[in-house]
Parts: structure tokens; sequence; C-alpha cells
């Protein structure tokens, strides 16, 4: 029997009781895990960003394992890159010939457009998983004058989405079947509070006097969510023979590097905890390929718990969204202003 090359989502089935809160919650989750998908990537040419670490190397090396033709890993060291293809040719028993590495900097807008050139001279872009992200535990200012977090995890994350749409397009045109642009996020988003907004919630996720590492992740993580919301209204018109599917996924709480740039003492305590509430990165990344894979039922979805999961109430808030995108398209180098209307 042929493996499928497409998975189908189904709403709300096997997800936690509304009664689990905090650890209980979290504890659900490590012990119930993602199905790994069963599906072939034979063929494809994917994108992963983050892909030297944590979910970003673990979902690779489960791309290679289902068969993608060539997967291109977007890090931030060539070193590191290359210690990641060592790694997943090693896993996956593949040839070095389906590794690319391309070397890309989410602090700068720069970099990311240096990137998508790059990308621009391969034939064709089937999937492009969108993982990179950091978590900080203090304030700390990009090179673009922004909170760190903010820079890398949403405003280079939409700019390299609206660059690479083209490509998408282009591929989906091409093989007359739908292409794939999944962000990774967190079910976090949902935690967010109307009442912590000062003003915009781009700016107070910017705010460095407003910077609170806990408020401040739900924040950035709602914004990544505007994001994939504008995104996949942009992305076709449901053309279910040559459109780009967009979508979202959480992979639940995983240990994995997200914060490394905490303190000694916070990542002990961190660690502490996963030990007995997070899944495991392999777990954390069947959420993402699977996401990459689902059908026309996920465009604009959030998937979770292997389900299509609800998403924050601030979401339908139609002027809350298009604020926070219309704050997110000025803050882009100008020349991205027209693709992003």
């Amino acid at each position: 029997m042929a493996i499928p090359t497409q998975l189908t989502a189904f709403p709300f089935a096997g997800t936690p009781s509304p009664n689990l809160k905090g650890a209980s919650l979290l504890r659900w989750g490590a012990k119930h895990p993602p199905i790994d998908p069963h599906v072939s990537f034979a063929g494809k040419t994917v994108l992963v960003t983050g892909a030297n670490i944590g979910l970003g190397l673990e979902s690779a090396v489960k791309f290679a394992q289902k068969g993608a033709s060539k997967i291109i890993l977007g890090v931030r060291s060539m070193q590191r890159g290359e210690e990641a293809k060592t790694e997943i040719l090693t896993r996956s028993g593949r040839d070095s010939s389906c590794i690319t590495i391309v070397q890309v900097d989410l602090e700068k807008y720069a970099s990311v457009q240096e990137f998508v050139k790059k990308l621009e001279k391969t034939t064709r872009l089937d999937i492009a998983l969108l993982n990179a992200g950091l978590c900080n535990q203090t304030y700390v200012r990009s090179a673009e004058g922004h909170e760190m977090a903010v820079q890398v995890n949403v405003l280079s994350t939409a700019l390299m989405a609206l660059l690479l749409l083209p490509l998408l397009r282009k591929t989906a045109r091409e093989t007359h079947s739908p292409t794939h642009m999944t962000f990774v996020n967190s079910a976090g988003h949902a935690e967010t509070e109307k009442a912590w907004l000062k003003d915009s919630l781009l700016s107070t996720a910017d705010d460095e006097a407003s910077f609170d590492v806990r408020k401040s992740y739900m924040m950035v993580k709602l914004l990544g969510m505007v994001v994939m919301k504008k995104i996949a209204r942009q992305a076709n018109d449901r053309n279910e023979q040559d459109g780009v599917i967009v979508n979202a996924c959480c992979p639940g709480l995983c240990r994995t590097n997200l914060g490394r740039n905490f303190s000694l003492a916070m990542k002990v305590l961190t660690a502490g905890f996963q030990f007995f509430t997070a899944r495991t990165a392999e777990e954390g990344s069947r959420t993402l390929v699977g996401a990459s894979a689902l059908g026309w039922e996920s465009h604009g979805k959030f998937w979770h718990h292997d389900v299509l999961f609800p998403m924050s109430d601030l979401l339908q808030d139609e002027k809350l969204v298009n604020t926070c995108w219309m704050e997110i398209v000025q803050a882009l180098p100008a020349d991205t202003v027209g693709s992003a209307q």
C-alpha cells in the first residue's frame, strides 16, 4: 500500500480535558505525544529554518527519513549546519546530496533578504517550515532596534514568509499541487490578555519598560499568529491545484535549547521542571512535520495535539489584527511593503 503524501486533519478529537491547567496540562502532553505522521515527502524540496538544533534538527531528520528529495537547512552558523547535516545523514541513511546548507541570521533583515535570493536559484520549494526562534530571560535589543524575540520570531519571520510566497506559488503552479508554509508557534499565544496592552500589541511587546519574560513570550506568540493569519489570507484564493496552504502549529512543551540564553540557575530550574512535563524534541517534531503535510482544511488554522486546535479569541478582533499587521509591515524594509498589501 502506498504511503500517503497528505494528511487529513480532524478538529478537537483527543484533546486534553479543559479542567487540566498548568503543570497538569503539560504532564498530559508529555504522556500523550503526537503520532509520528505516516506520510511520504518523496520528490519534495523542504526548507527548515533553525535546523541545526532542537525541533528544527529533529524535523529535518524526519523529513529525510520520510523521503524528501532535498532538504534546505536555514542556519545561523555554517559550522553548526555542517554538524547538523552529518547527524541527519547518519540517522536517516541518506546520501549527502539531499542536504543543502544556507546561512541566515534572522536578527538582520539584509541577511533574510539575501537568504531568499539564494533560495530563488533553486528549481522548486514545496514546504517552508519556519521554525527559527528564541526566548530571552531579559530584554535584548536587536541590531534593527527591536526586542530580540520580536525581531527574530515575528518581524524577520514575516519578512521571510512574504519573500518566500512567490517561490511557493511558482512551485504549486508548475507541479499542479499545493505547497505549504508552516509557522511554528505555541498554544501560549492564547494566554495573552488585552489588558496587558498599553497601546498596541507590537509596541507593548517591543517596549523595554514593559518586558516580562512570561508575558512577552505570550505576546510574541500572538504576534506570530497574526502573521500566519495575514499571510494565509494573502497566499491564494484557495485554488487547490496551485495554491499555498498556510498554517501554524504548536509542538507542546519540549526539551530543547529554546532557553539557551537563560541564566544557569534558570536553566537548571527549567530542566528539572521539563523532566516531568515536557515532550522530547523528536516527539515535538512530529507536530511540525505533520502540519506541513495537512490539506486545505488546515489553511489559516492551528495544529496542536494532532488536531485543529482553537486559537486566541483576540485573533477574532479584526481591528487588533489589522493594526498589528500594519505595524509589522511598517517595521519591515520599505521595498517589501508592496508584497505585504
